[in-house]
């Protein structure tokens, strides 16, 4: 089974934060929690969401 891991430092952020799941589609949600309470964005921006999905990565075995 494949996993997917979000790294905020991929994101252009100075931050340790990491999250895993099973797809794209359940990461996000996480991701715009851990914005809002970690970098203030309380409304993403579609630039910032699209770098955030991008973000999203196959994580290696």
């Amino acid at each position: 089974m494949v996993r997917y891991i979000f790294r905020c430092s991929d994101a252009g952020y100075q931050c340790s934060y990491e999250v895993e799941g099973n797809s794209p589609d359940e990461i996000i949600p996480k991701v715009k929690i851990h914005a809002k309470y970690a970098h203030n964005l309380f409304e993403i921006p579609d630039e910032k969401m699209k770098q955030f999905q991008a973000a999203v990565k196959e994580k290696k075995q």
